[in-house]
């Protein structure tokens, strides 16, 4: 029997990759989105998809009532709106909050008890690096994710006696479908751009869905609690860019 995972945002981006990567590793798939096109995802990856908006409860218990067993949760569904602090309306801070922090927090309550019947399993939650490194105009988005990091460790300390691993990732700058044009209009620019960050480049969707596989395995057994950074090392505050403006 197949082990099975579930992956919410996974229509797009990071989730899209990653239902296909854990496809290819040998996992049944369930894509959880509430964009249609998860479907197609599903089909591409052997498994099946369902419509959950993770920031409804009901969609959340529906969509564990719909599972025997759980291998693995990746909690990648999230939102993101960069604006001012000064520009945060109660609607937006809810909106961010509540699709990156209540979501998570949904689907591991509802989620982590079928994992724990199965006899344990792997979580992990895909965080940012804005987390940890500061970027003017970002607004809310970094205390999102700065929250997700520590939630990612208070649920790896309550279900650890579940034997339940919880970790997350933090993606850097990837070029995504909801990235858009915000690392450049054309492949040069974005070329451009990445060639400041210490490995040279804007990251693709499987440099972070291979990184969630490595979670998600019996190799990372004796991890958990942790923020992995897969960021190109922008984390690091090394940048060129930063070189050089030291230097004039």
């Amino acid at each position: 029997m197949k082990p099975i995972s579930v992956v919410t945002g996974a229509a797009h981006g990071i989730g899209r990759q990653t239902a296909l990567h854990l496809a290819r590793a040998g996992y049944f798939v369930v894509a959880a989105d509430r964009d249609e096109a998860v479907d197609e995802v599903a089909e591409l990856a052997g498994g099946r998809s369902v419509r959950c908006d993770v920031t409804d409860p009901q969609a959340v218990q529906q969509l564990a009532h719909g599972l025997d067993r759980l291998d693995v949760l990746v909690n990648n569904a999230g939102v993101w709106e960069f604006i001012p602090l000064a520009e945060t309306t109660i609607d937006r801070y809810r909106h961010v909050m509540d699709v990156n922090v209540l979501g998570n927090l949904l689907c591991t309550q509802a989620l982590a008890p079928v994992m724990a019947r199965s006899g344990g399993g792997s979580i992990i939650n895909v965080t940012s690096f804005l987390a940890e490194t500061t970027r003017a105009e970002s607004g809310i988005y970094p205390a999102a994710k700065a929250a997700i990091n520590a939630l990612t460790r208070q649920a790896a300390a309550e279900y650890a006696e579940a034997g339940i691993r919880v970790n997350a990732v933090g993606p850097g700058m990837i070029q995504t479908e909801g990235a858009g044009t915000m690392y450049g209009t054309t492949p040069e620019e974005r070329a451009r751009r990445g060639s400041f960050l210490p490995l040279g480049r804007v990251g693709e969707p499987e440099d972070i869905a291979g990184v969630i596989a490595f979670l998600a395995s019996d190799e990372a057994r004796y991890i958990t609690g942790q923020v992995l950074y897969a960021d190109g090392g922008i984390g690091l505050g090394t940048m060129k860019f930063l070189r050089q403006a030291w230097a004039t």
